[in-house]
């Protein structure tokens, strides 16, 4: 079979016609020993029927991807294969559908696609069953290319981290902050929550909102996202918001008590205009509470989350967040994790850690205040 035979197009799919070449690239390649000759790049152009411009896009990132060879006045070659790569992933059993992990995979499993590497998974909850040493015989025999550590809620002393700390395996949290880091640093990809929420702050008061109810949970290793209560309460007057204790209220996720924590809000005596949450899940249930108060979103309160939900923005009225771009955020891990030494332990600290961007994203939860400040009830 010639080269021609793998390269199909479908003009019918939404596929991009450079990632369809590349695709039967890809298989060509595999098929083919090293050295294999493909025709020139007008040649192909010419009888595939598409422009030198794709098809220039999907030879790049061939050869990127180690798949072909370029040699100046010589032609394009197969490339000879580098040893299989494969990423071990480290997943928690929860299915949660707050947990990061369920939005970050999809893009772990994209790009490691693009990039030809192998994604296999493993439950923490499976691993630590073995012992240390039945862990680090494993790891040190597959051989994986990398690891990337998803559970973050339960692996501080757990039974792997020591072996992770000593064996010649490049790691990466793909999505942490910067408290766990400061526990134990190993290399991680970081959200700064601290700047991230006071973005959100800022932009509701930039919206004429300065009157902020924050809905935080009852159990946090700090008040929220990063601040002591009187680091934010500091932060709230800095950004121009009231820092009225009365309207920080700690709430459990649960939805029950919610619903009477945000009521004892509703019926008391403080003014407010807006409701800043910590994630978008406690936005949710803020809204849905606020509903049932008769209290409407956002023509008398405007509601911000925190994280990414994807969801959210099909929500009605659609939430307003800080996007953390979850999706991203896999893509990101995967790349990361390839340029991180086998003896990352010998990295400096601050070489160790990455800050994932983050946008400010409003949405119809949010209208700027033209009217008077109004209690909640």
């Amino acid at each position: 079979m010639t080269v021609y035979d793998y390269l199909k197009i479908d003009r019918r799919t939404a596929t991009p016609i450079y990632q369809q070449l590349l695709s039967g690239l890809e298989h060509f390649c595999r098929d083919n020993p090293p050295e294999t000759p493909i025709p020139p790049e007008r040649d192909l152009s010419k009888t595939l029927g598409v422009s030198r411009t794709t098809l220039r896009q999907a030879l790049r990132e061939g050869c990127e991807r180690g798949l072909i060879v370029s040699r100046w006045a010589k032609g394009i070659f197969v490339a000879a294969q580098e040893k299989r790569r494969r990423i071990l992933v480290l997943l928690p059993d929860s299915t949660e559908i707050s947990m990061p992990w369920n939005y970050t995979m999809p893009g772990i499993e994209q790009r490691a696609g693009e990039l030809s590497i192998t994604v296999e998974t493993m439950s923490t909850t499976f691993l630590r069953s073995q012992t240390p040493e039945q862990i680090e015989d494993f790891l040190n025999r597959e051989q994986f290319t990398g690891i990337l550590h998803m559970d973050y809620l339960s692996w501080k002393g757990a039974e792997e981290m020591e072996v992770l700390r000593r064996i010649h395996t490049p790691l990466l949290f793909p999505h942490a902050c910067l408290y766990w880091f400061r526990q134990i640093p190993f290399p991680m990809n970081v959200v700064d929550e601290r700047r991230a929420f006071r973005d959100a702050v800022e932009a509701m008061v930039g919206m004429g909102h300065r009157e902020i109810a924050t809905l935080a949970p009852v159990s946090y290793y700090d008040a929220i996202r990063g601040y002591s209560e009187e680091e934010y309460s500091a932060m709230l007057q800095d950004a121009g918001a009231d820092p009225d204790p009365g309207l920080f209220l700690k709430v459990p996720y649960r939805e029950e008590q919610f619903m009477e924590a945000v009521g004892t809000l509703v019926k008391g005596e403080k003014t407010f205009t807006a409701i800043v949450c910590f994630s978008d899940f406690f936005a949710i249930m803020a809204m849905k509470a606020l509903k049932a108060y008769s209290i409407r979103v956002p023509e008398d309160v405007s509601i911000m989350g925190f994280c990414g939900y994807p969801g959210g923005q099909f929500l009605t009225p659609g939430l307003s967040t800080i996007d953390f771009h979850y999706f991203r955020i896999g893509r990101n891990a995967v790349d990361r994790l390839l340029t991180i030494p086998p003896d990352w332990q010998n990295m400096e600290i601050s070489e160790r850690l990455a800050y994932s961007p983050y946008d400010v994203v409003i949405r119809d939860s949010m209208k700027a205040r033209k009217s008077k400040n109004r209690k909640g009830k």
